[in-house]
């Protein structure tokens, strides 16, 4: 996971700071390399303030070559990054007038990120890094960058004695805390995001999108020769009455105890959405064809024989089910359509009535 990556990373920056000790040279080229690493940036460099020019201090990728080399403070992103002791980042170097389009040139730079170096609350430099392509750098390398300039940039112009040493792995340890835990805060946000896109909120179920993410999978599977499935959609009957008379406070209520009732019905391991209203869809696995179909099919009508008891109210709801069975180069949508114009006949033939292709059978 690129997280876990990054976190590697940036103990290994940590290991280096204490074990090298503080060979100011040797610790920028393994910050150079480990950028590299952390952002795939094509090349970067340590970019030190020596009176009114940025001199390459140390690099790694692409900038090797180009070790040594001076840029004017003045006309530069870097010397415009020390100067506003601000973070810049040019997407598009050559549409840019902050930079210095020469030195871009020279050293392949169509995009890069500056990130000002302090000692104390003067700045001293800034981290580079670079890319031969535009729009190279996300919002997470930048963040990443910034964390560790923060922690580097005040050790960058001094030599560090034993105490600086245990004070400075403190601190990085505190850093790691924080970047766990930011990366468990995201995970757990990328989840959630994930079940809003995919999940309907009234009932958990699956929402039409998440149904068919999920249904591809069972296409291939079966193409595979690794089973049969059948599709079953239905509807509850006379609901917009139901919600008419008793609001839809209750009518949600009501849709909460047929999702319930439908997986009652089936496996957990078969799929069931929400795709409508009060439209359901169930994938379910079949032993014997139509057989199975049938099978299913019964199952979920005969979850409403029973009334439905919310708010101190008796609920008598019905179904109507249409069904189909995959079968070898149908799609989703041809799967949809069949067995909801199969619902729709068992619809106007009464309740709990089911059809299966086009032809009712219950």
């Amino acid at each position: 996971m690129l997280e876990n990556r990054r976190l590697k990373v940036i103990m290994e920056v940590q290991q280096q700071m204490l074990l090298a000790n503080f060979d100011l040279n040797q610790f920028m080229h393994t910050i150079c390399d480990r950028m590299c690493l952390l952002t795939d940036a094509d090349g970067s460099t340590i970019e030190m303030l020596a009176g009114d020019e940025m001199v390459y201090a140390a690099v790694s990728g692409t900038l090797q070559p180009h070790l040594g080399i001076r840029i004017n403070k003045v006309g530069s992103l870097s010397g415009l990054s020390v100067t506003k002791k601000e973070i810049l980042y040019s997407p598009d170097t050559q549409q840019d007038d902050r930079v210095n389009k020469e030195a871009c040139l020279k050293v392949g730079a169509r995009s890069m990120v500056c990130v000002p170096l302090f000692e104390s609350s003067h700045a001293v430099g800034v981290l580079k890094v670079i890319s031969g392509r535009p729009n190279a750098f996300s919002s997470r390398d930048i963040e990443t960058l910034q964390l560790l300039s923060l922690a580097l940039g005040s050790e960058l112009g001094k030599q560090i004695t034993y105490d600086d040493k245990i004070r400075v792995l403190n601190d990085y340890e505190e850093l790691l805390v924080q970047l766990r835990a930011e990366i468990e805060r995201r995970e757990k946000l990328e989840s959630e995001l994930i079940q809003l896109t995919e999940r309907d909120i009234l009932t958990g179920l699956l929402n039409r999108r998440g149904f068919s993410d999920r249904i591809e999978g069972w296409i291939n599977r079966a193409s595979r020769e690794e089973g049969l499935f059948g599709v079953f959609y239905l509807d509850l009957n006379k609901f917009k009455q139901c919600n008419d008379t008793y609001g839809h406070e209750v009518g949600d209520l009501v849709l909460v105890e047929f999702a319930n009732r439908i997986k009652r019905a089936v496996r957990d391991s078969d799929l069931i959405a929400r795709v409508g209203g009060d439209e359901f869809v169930v994938a379910a696995w079949l032993q014997n064809g139509n057989d199975g179909l049938l099978q299913v099919a019964k199952r979920l009508t005969g979850q409403l024989e029973s009334p439905m008891q919310l708010k101190g109210l008796q609920l008598l709801m019905s179904t109507s089910v249409g069904c189909t069975q995959w079968t070898e180069g149908k799609t989703e949508l041809e799967l949809i359509r069949a067995a909801d114009e199969s619902m729709y006949l068992a619809k106007s033939n009464g309740t709990n009535r089911i059809a299966i292709n086009g032809a009712l059978v219950g």
